[in-house]
């Protein structure tokens, strides 16, 4: 065991950890909750890259010992790579964005002084006043959400391309698979199982663009500004050159906020990049939905599609990405009641609407990949009965109404239904037009073709009534 002091007095801890006295009080007097900040190692790696950028800038301007700042970027260096998973052991509840920078600099002093002497507890280097030096955790924290949600979107960016992917692949393979549509689950006008897939593929990219535009404006830092913006406390020379160290630590440009008391107050940037993963997370529950509605049966559903066989204790892959898509929906109530928590000087940065961004991407990162290998990317087409069913539909009339008028198609489409025929026999049966004709207007390749539907129409324009 080792003794550390603090204002509160001394306090035990175990040699074997890297925290120190203040993320041990927090740890202890917080025990509300299964999730602690060890859950979201991200914040923890924001924070400890942000360190090394600090140590490097304090070093330039002379106010950091050399040695000391090469150790502290050393360790930093480790924190950010998790090798000290276990140690930010404080509940998530706790508030805040104080605790998580206090365990960091603790964990990174402590390694530092160990990568020194061999010891936690020798070579001199403080938490407080080298490690955190010219910081507060009201300017580090809201500078990590930029880190932190740069990189969640990168994460959820490959994943809505990796879905797109799969959706554009069997589109194209699927393109020629003939079937109804439907509108309110009633019966539609034909359509191709590649076109209906395309337009999901269609939907994600379109998700995919939002979230790469939204990804590039988290290149935002309030370093330098300490408590509330002020900057009291940083050395003559940190605000000019931290930027530039940021940027490097980080391999991209980080700039300054252009108010910094606004970068650390307003956190509207929080909702508004959770919206955009809110959208994906609507599109892919729909896309979710609808082939799980496709592949239903086996004998009484759509049956349009045959879905994988699942092995004994597979999970139901579209249950998970619609339960997923329900969960972003219920963290984006949290992301907007976590903003309004903020008072005065500081947002609440550091709170809830952080981690419960980093869920959303993980959650719905890892069910779109899912969905995609393992339902996407394997289901079958029922080519055969899809085609029986789409040419059965009375909705193919609609030929019928385009050349005669609404009133000889809806005629059409009661004799098929009251005659139980499809109205291609229909329109046989009333003679309406010659055979050939016929056949060629209700050849389902032809009802899901654009051009060539106006062709035909261009080509029987003489039998046109209206």
């Amino acid at each position: 065991m080792r003794i550390e002091h603090d204002g509160f007095g001394d306090l035990e801890l175990s040699d074997d950890v890297y925290y120190g006295s203040v993320a041990e009080r927090h740890r202890v007097c917080f025990p509300v909750g299964p999730f602690d900040l060890d859950d979201y190692p991200e914040y923890a790696q924001a924070v400890a890259l942000i360190k090394i950028a600090c140590a490097r800038a304090n070093a330039e301007i002379g106010a950091l010992d050399a040695v000391k700042a090469r150790y502290i970027e050393a360790a930093g260096r480790e924190v950010a790579d998790g090798k000290f998973s276990g140690n930010f052991c404080i509940n998530i509840f706790r508030g805040s964005g104080t605790p998580l920078n206090a365990a960091v600099n603790e964990v990174i002093a402590h390694r530092a002084n160990e990568l020194m002497t061999g010891d936690k507890t020798l070579g001199g280097i403080h938490p407080n006043t080298h490690v955190n030096m010219g910081q507060s955790s009201n300017d580090v924290i809201p500078s990590a959400k930029d880190i932190v949600i740069y990189w969640e979107l990168e994460r959820l960016i490959g994943a809505a391309g990796r879905f797109a992917s799969a959706l554009e692949k069997r589109a194209t393979e699927t393109r020629d698979v003939l079937k109804l549509g439907r509108t309110g689950l009633q019966d539609a006008v034909p359509e191709t199982l590649g076109q209906i897939l395309g337009a999901y593929a269609h939907g994600i990219r379109r998700m995919e663009g939002r979230l790469k535009v939204e990804q590039r404006r988290w290149n935002h830092s309030c370093l330098g500004g300490t408590a509330v913006g002020t900057g009291m406390g940083c050395l003559p020379g940190f605000r000019a050159v931290i930027h530039r160290h940021l940027s490097d630590v980080l391999g991209r440009e980080m700039v300054p906020e252009e108010n910094v008391m606004d970068g650390m107050m307003a956190l509207d940037g929080l909702i508004i990049a959770h919206a955009h993963i809110l959208a994906l997370a609507t599109e892919a529950w729909k896309v979710a939905r609808d082939l799980r509605i496709m592949g239903s049966g086996p004998r009484f559903g759509l049956r349009e599609i045959t879905w994988p066989a699942r092995k004994v204790g597979e999970p139901d892959y579209a249950e998970l990405l619609i339960s997923v898509a329900n969960r972003v929906t219920a963290n984006n109530s949290a992301v907007t009641l976590g903003v309004q928590s903020g008072w005065l000087d500081l947002g609440a940065s550091s709170g809830i609407p952080i981690r419960a961004i980093i869920s959303s991407c993980h959650m719905l990162s890892n069910a779109m990949n899912l969905f995609a290998d393992r339902i996407v990317s394997r289901f079958t087409p029922n080519k055969r009965h899809c085609a029986e069913v789409a040419e059965q539909s009375t909705s193919t009339s609609t030929m019928i109404s385009t050349i005669f008028g609404y009133d000889i198609g809806t005629k059409v489409a009661h004799y098929a239904l009251d005659h139980h025929l499809s109205c291609r026999q229909a329109a046989l049966e009333m003679k309406i037009l010659p055979r050939e004709v016929i056949e060629e207007i209700f050849e389902l390749s032809n009802l899901v073709d654009p051009d060539r539907m106006e062709a035909l129409f261009q080509k029987y324009k003489a039998y046109r009534k209206v």
